[in-house]
């Protein structure tokens, strides 16, 4: 069963083969392991030689100078140490798990939530509670460099924000992608020249609204190409500030719909100048409460995922 060149799993016996293995080693001998196994010495020895011959290695030696493990027997004994912590490791994890979680589920976003991120949020929400009836939820606005030290510093257990950026510590998922449009309120100039009049000449003539934050490199470079004279994170603020007529900038078609409708706001050239806007889910790469972080993650990760955004 043990032969290198066998790639059937363990048994049972050959865990209690090597938990009397391990024991040897660590005792410094076949007597000195007998009151810790609870076996006699004979019956040490034959465990010991049917490890030996279902292996195909010779592990230790025994003579007048004591006891001691071969080359290979050592390689075998790191490998019994990594082998048990990572049982233990997993049975601690499944009492975990069986565990009612209490206390805070923190989960920060950075954007004023649209109608499909609320509806989803809420039924991870509901989930959660289902699965942990004691566990409170956090929910709150923080700006994305703020939600990053939360989550590195254990402050929070999920971001939800646009991770253009990689940070040491953290790993992020997208749960869903729309495109960025340039726009132009009717009130400027620009919303009356035709699009195939525009050029990126034209278009640095224009004030333009910088979104505040680091973009995938498709927007960096539709965005180098602009005059910036203004600044604007959250959607609704450029929306503001595209309406003054003083400025052009990009934003999605769901923040933009009442007033393509009504003509207040168009597109410039929708064909060329869009780029992705990707929101992602986050975590710290080790958290604290990684049960907690598990159940969020894995139900945000869920509705996400079922109801892709429209």
């Amino acid at each position: 069963m043990l032969d290198p060149s066998n790639t059937k799993q363990l048994s049972e016996y050959d865990l209690r083969l090597l938990r009397v293995f391990k024991a040897v080693v660590e005792h410094g001998g076949f007597a000195a392991a007998e009151s810790s196994l609870g076996i006699t010495r004979s019956t040490i020895s034959v465990h010991m030689a049917s490890l030996e011959s279902r292996m195909n290695i010779k592990l230790c030696v025994r003579g007048r100078s004591g006891f001691a493990l071969t080359e290979r027997g050592q390689v075998v004994y790191q490998a019994c140490l990594k082998l048990f912590s990572s049982i233990q490791e997993f049975g601690s994890l499944v009492d975990n798990l069986g565990k009612t979680l209490s206390g805070e589920l923190v989960i920060l976003y950075s954007d004023l939530l649209d109608q499909h991120s609320i509806h989803n949020i809420g039924r991870a929400v509901a989930a959660i509670k289902q699965q942990a009836p004691r566990l409170c939820i956090f929910l709150n606005m923080e700006t994305v460099a703020n939600i990053e030290a939360a989550l590195i510093n254990n402050r929070a257990h999920i971001g939800f924000y646009p991770a253009y950026r990689k940070i040491d510590g953290l790993i992020s998922e997208v749960v869903f992608s729309e495109q960025l449009y340039l726009s132009v309120a009717q009130s400027s100039e620009l919303y009356h020249v035709n699009d195939q009049d525009i050029d990126g000449k034209l278009l640095a003539q224009y004030s333009a609204i910088h979104p505040g934050i680091e973009l995938n490199p498709m927007g960096r470079d539709l965005l180098a190409q602009l005059n910036f004279g203004a600044k604007g994170y959250q959607f609704d603020s450029r929306v503001a500030l595209i309406l003054s007529g003083a400025f052009i900038g990009y934003l999605p078609k769901s923040e933009l719909k009442p007033y393509l409708q009504s003509q207040q706001i168009r597109l410039i050239k929708p064909e060329q100048l869009h780029y992705p806007f990707e929101l992602s889910l986050v975590q710290k790469m080790n958290p604290n409460e990684k049960e907690k972080v598990a159940l969020g993650m894995a139900e945000l990760q869920r509705v996400f995922k079922q109801q892709p955004k429209p």
